[in-house]
């Protein structure tokens, strides 16, 4: 580190025999730098503030009636906006730059211009926004201004409007839409009726109810059945140990009277299980009284001797019991064949209820969903009236009154002082660049021819021994010379500083030097 600083300490000591070089160069380029700066022209700035209340009185009274638009966000949205292409050329012609556009080329030179000197900026939480523009000419600066405030003011304005207009547009878009399609909801709903009356919800009676009647007249059924064939099975059993002829000639009786016996003991049997209203002993007494009446109409016509003769020529007399069994197993066979056949027509009649079940509830399940999408629709249909009416009431709302009001704070003025260049620090930054300059100019000629400033360097350089060195003792003459010189760069910065504190003052004063034509 401390060779190092030995280094630069004579670098410095080098480069001292070159500062009249370095001052000069300081000199020129303060002094170009200076001179170039008083030259560029002002620029002067036009300003407008304008503030954005989109405050209103009947918005707390209209809340939930109408349609509330983000009024603010539109606005700032607009900012952004400003600056497009249409907008640019609508400033260019409203300040009359378009006439100086001869071509395209010129044109978009003009719209750049625009873009850059152009600028619209707002404050945080406050609706308050700076327009500002930037030009040569104060006028000119003006105007640019006045022209931004009025396109802002205007599109936003209409901006709104154009909103509302469209959202009505698309929601009487939108309306006739789910108005034929609510019509076409209703006839499908009312096709369909008519396609499955009858199977509709509160139509063709209690089929559930039905059906578990049947259900309960088919179990009983089933259930006589059973029993006719044990009664049947019974009889048939009976009817096996039963000889169907008597050989005994004693006491002969007609085969009438046999069966009647036969009848009356089957009865007797009967009615020890049963009562007098059981099928079979109902059905035994009609057989009795039929047989009664067969009787007495052959003792009338003389039929009955022949009956006795017919039998005692046969061999012997019938046994009645016998024909009585085969009569009632005759009678029970047709029984169980009648309960088989209702019971096979409660089963159709349940399988028939059943499939009527089905279709109902495919017929009920399908209703419910044109029914849900009638709704579905229908609901959407009122809803998008709802906001119709919300959008026309905002849109009246917005015709009547002033749901965003503009109030120009700080209208734009004719700039009296340029705002640009800030030449005081321009002029700095000159006057920085040029010592620097002169300084690095010092030190690159002590680098381009360099001088030996310690014995270690000369040894380094050489290789050779150093015996010693020898003190350098200056006469008056040549100290009065130094002294001289040191006093005349002295001097000649200290120009330099005057000079730059002559321009600031200048500024200050607002004299200019691209004014006086210097």
């Amino acid at each position: 580190m401390y060779e190092l600083l030995q280094q630069g300490l004579g670098y410095l000591k080098v480069a001292s025999r070159y500062k009249w070089w370095g001052v000069l160069a300081a000199w020129v380029v303060c002094a170009a730098g200076w001179v170039f700066v008083s030259q560029m022209p002002d620029q002067y700035k036009a300003e407008a503030k304008v503030f954005v209340d989109t405050r209103s009185v009947l918005r707390p009274l209209l809340h939930g009636l109408t349609i509330e638009p983000d009024v603010s966000g539109q606005v700032r949205l607009m900012t952004r906006l400003l600056f497009t292409r249409p907008n640019l050329e609508k400033i260019a012609r409203m300040t009359d730059l378009d006439l100086a556009a001869k071509d395209e080329k010129i044109m978009e030179a003009i719209i750049n211009r625009l873009k850059s000197s152009l600028a619209i900026e707002s404050a945080n939480q406050v609706n308050i926004f700076t327009i500002s523009a930037e030009d040569a000419d104060p006028q000119l600066a003006k105007r640019l201004v006045q022209a931004m405030l009025t396109i802002f003011v205007e599109q936003a304005l209409g901006e709104t409007r154009r909103d509302s207009e469209t959202a009505q547009r698309f929601l009487d878009q939108q309306i006739l839409e789910y108005q034929r399609r609510m019509q076409e909801a209703e006839k499908a709903i009312e096709e369909f009726k008519r396609k499955n009356y009858g199977l509709l919800p509160g139509q063709g009676g209690d089929l559930y109810g039905e059906l578990q009647a049947a259900q309960a007249q088919l179990e009983e059924a089933k259930l006589a059945v059973q029993e006719a064939q044990n009664r049947r099975d019974e009889i048939a059993r009976q009817l096996e140990d039963e000889e169907p002829m008597f050989e005994d000639f004693g006491t002969a009786q007609s085969p009438t009277e046999a069966k009647i016996q036969a009848l009356q003991t089957r009865i007797e049997e009967l009615l020890i299980k049963y009562t007098d209203k059981h099928p079979e002993v109902i059905a035994l007494k009609r057989s009795i009284a039929e047989l009664k009446k067969q009787q007495a109409e052959a003792l009338v016509n003389g039929e009955n001797g022949a009956e006795d003769l017919a039998g005692e020529l046969a061999g012997g007399a019938t046994n009645p019991v016998f024909q009585q069994m085969k009569l009632a197993l005759s009678e029970a066979e047709a029984n169980v064949a009648s309960l088989k056949a209702r019971v096979k027509a409660y089963e159709d009649k349940i399988q028939k209820l059943q499939a009527q079940m089905d279709a109902r509830l495919k017929v009920e399940t399908e209703l419910k969903n044109l029914n849900r999408d009638y709704g579905t629709i229908k609901n959407n249909f009122e809803t998008l009236l709802a906001r119709r009416e919300q959008a026309r009431l905002s849109e009246s709302v917005e015709q009547n009154t002033d749901t965003v009001k503009f109030r120009v704070v700080d209208p734009p003025q004719v700039p009296s002082k340029p705002s640009a260049p800030n030449r005081i620090l321009l002029s700095a930054a000159v006057l920085g660049v040029g010592f620097g300059v002169g300084f690095g100019l010092t030190l690159l000629l002590a680098l381009v021819r360099p001088t030996f400033i310690s014995i270690q360097q000369l040894r380094e350089v050489t290789s050779l021994p150093v015996l010693g060195q020898v003190s350098m003792h200056w006469v008056p003459a040549i100290r009065r010379q130094k002294l001289r010189e040191f006093l005349g760069f002295c001097g000649a910065c200290a120009g330099l500083l005057l000079a730059f504190a002559v321009l600031v003052l200048m500024e200050i004063r607002g004299i200019n030097l691209y004014s006086l034509n210097i």
